[in-house]
């Protein structure tokens, strides 16, 4: 009896596509907040996480933010902002994982990860700029996650509706498989 590999063709594939889809979404399509940017970039690790589970989000994540801090700089790499998103795909990835769209579960998951954002990002940004207010970071950037996150959450819901729609393979739908069935 042969063993199920854990590493698809499908999966695989999958993955390579929304790394793509990431580094162009997180690099090119962005709007301009004061003192941060806000992009797209989370969708993909979003889909990852809810498609395929936490480890394949994760390498969303990392990947994606390696290779579009390389081919579109703006300034040093600093591999915190990294590990940010690999957090932020495991965050996305033990919630969301083969669960029906449902507004709690995206506000758990993006509030989550919003949070994780805020404050790693903060203290990235205080060791990237040598500065030692990092609470002076996490003071100005937080009206910019409160602006962001009600987006965030509607953006989040509606990509997870849009793929609960799609016809998937078994492994990968989303079909609430946590939820106990009446028999």
């Amino acid at each position: 009896m042969q063993k199920k590999s854990p590493f698809r063709v499908e999966t695989l594939t999958f993955t390579a596509l929304l790394i793509a889809l990431q580094v162009v979404l997180g690099n090119i399509l962005q709007v301009p907040l004061l003192g941060k940017q806000y992009n797209f970039g989370f969708l993909p690790i979003v889909a990852a996480g809810a498609l395929l589970g936490a480890p394949a989000a994760m390498i969303v994540g990392g990947l994606g933010d390696f290779i579009g801090a390389h081919l579109f700089p703006q300034g040093a790499y600093f591999p915190g902002f990294t590990l940010t998103n690999v957090l932020v795909g495991l965050v996305c990835g033990l919630i969301l994982h083969r669960c029906k769209p449902s507004v709690i579960r995206v506000i758990i998951a993006v509030g989550i990860s919003m949070l994780i954002n805020w404050l790693l990002n903060s203290l990235w940004l205080s060791i990237l700029y040598t500065s030692k207010a990092y609470w002076g970071w996490v003071i100005a950037r937080g009206p910019n996650y409160l602006v962001e996150a009600p987006v965030t959450m509607v953006l989040t819901y509606l990509t997870l509706l849009g793929l609960s729609h799609l016809k998937l393979p078994a492994y990968m739908a989303l079909n609430g498989k946590d939820e106990i069935k009446a028999e």
